[in-house]
């Protein structure tokens, strides 16, 4: 088995290779960690894997042996060597050298991945760039059944964090907004070689449509952004201080509405901040 803290530091030696922090490299080597994650995933042989940075290959081969195929993609060309004798006797796993953020991944599974019902992503992914990633997957236009990604365990509390708690964000409220999230379990920063400052996350996002409406989505995700610019700020001095609105039209409006006029960002569902968006457009456009 690749995953665990012997055999991690023999393969390093043996092609002398070390972790590249630029490439956000911190290898699992905890096998207990990879059954969880194997656990928590509905994984037969009809299912299709991505996985991205799949590193020396110790989640890879987990679900090599439990997927109908894994399509794995690393940046890191060393790694590629590795990858190719680490994984040599699973004739079910692709690997891409290349960008995850540059992919045409729609082209890719079209390729690799045409014969499996069911396509899931599961990784552990680069904590540098796990927004760009997860929002990568979410707005492709293909019917992903879930992602289940292990992240630094800070951010899986802001991406799954509820109202009225220190955790919720702007971050959050678009979560909610695409999809089903939670956090499956935690991980300790010493399961990881070399081990990381911070500790992870596994967390499993299912994308779902909820049955918001919205008008002009690009619109009301800079809106989202905006009312949490400054979580110190009420509601109205964001909304007032980012589109330049007079405060007393603000408090009016949203007065008018049910809601206090010194409400703040963080105590609204993603509901209600959908119908305040709403209710500004309408009445600011007359």
């Amino acid at each position: 088995m690749i995953g665990n803290r012997k055999n991690t530091k023999e393969l390093l030696e043996l092609y002398q290779k070390k972790a590249k922090k630029s490439f956000g490299q911190n290898f699992l080597v905890d096998e207990n960690i990879l059954y969880k994650i194997i656990s928590n995933a509905d994984l037969d042989q009809t299912v299709g894997v991505i996985e991205i940075g799949p590193g020396l290959g110790a989640l890879t081969e987990q679900l090599a042996l439990y997927a109908k195929k894994v399509l794995a993609y690393e940046i890191d060309k060393v790694m590629i060597e590795i990858l190719q004798d680490t994984l040599a006797q699973y004739n079910n796993v692709y690997i891409i050298n290349q960008d995850i953020l540059k992919a045409d991944i729609l082209k890719d599974l079209k390729t690799y991945l045409n014969d499996c019902q069911r396509i899931v992503v599961i990784a552990n992914i680069p904590y540098y760039i796990t927004t760009p990633i997860i929002f990568k997957f979410l707005e492709l236009d293909y019917p992903f059944e879930y992602l289940i990604l292990m992240v630094q365990k800070e951010l899986a509390e802001r991406l799954t964090g509820k109202p009225k708690t220190k955790d919720y964000n702007a971050l959050s409220v678009l979560m909610d907004y695409k999809t089903n999230s939670k956090i499956l379990f935690n991980v300790s920063k010493n399961c990881f070689y070399p081990a990381p400052k911070v500790d992870s996350a596994v967390i499993k996002i299912i994308p779902t449509n909820k049955g918001y409406v919205v008008q002009n989505e690009e619109e009301f995700f800079k809106f989202i952004r905006n009312i949490f610019s400054s979580r110190r700020k009420i509601l109205v001095n964001n909304i007032s201080s980012c589109y330049h609105i007079n405060k007393d039209e603000v408090k009016n409006i949203l007065m008018g509405h049910k809601y206090q006029e010194n409400i703040r960002p963080e105590e609204l569902s993603t509901g209600e901040i959908i119908e305040i968006f709403h209710l500004l457009v309408n009445n600011l456009n007359r």
